[in-house]
């Protein structure tokens, strides 16, 4: 479903920018590698505890990478990210009650949210 999605949004841009006869206004860069580690990242175990791990195929890629944890309605949490191998983050949920929240993941203004459950 998510190719798909991406498929027709590059189809899009594409068709945008051969209407304009050449000429050049707002070109997105689209960034194959970028999307395929936003989803396929992993975060387990789900349900978890008092930590996470976040595991990114990140040697693809050579741009920061930004790890934040979300309530489910949005409000950033307290908590921090902790790199302990390429492509795998340990995320401290010690001061954060039990409840559903959300992994976000942004690499190069591309962002992508992964669900889990603290108990």
């Amino acid at each position: 479903m998510n190719k798909l999605r991406y498929i027709l949004l590059f189809t899009f841009l594409l068709s945008v920018f051969s209407m304009n006869a050449g000429e050049t206004k707002n070109i997105v860069e689209y960034n194959k590698d970028i999307v395929t580690i936003l989803k396929d990242a992993e975060v387990y175990p789900n349900p978890a505890e008092d930590f996470v791990y976040l595991k990114l195929d990140e040697q693809k890629i050579n741009k920061s990478i930004e790890i934040q944890v979300m309530s489910i309605i949005g409000t950033k949490m307290n908590s921090s990210a902790e790199k302990i191998d390429d492509g795998l983050y340990k995320i401290n949920l010690k001061n954060i009650p039990s409840g559903h929240y959300y992994v976000m993941i942004t690499i190069d203004s591309k962002k992508s949210l992964k669900k889990f459950l603290k108990k």
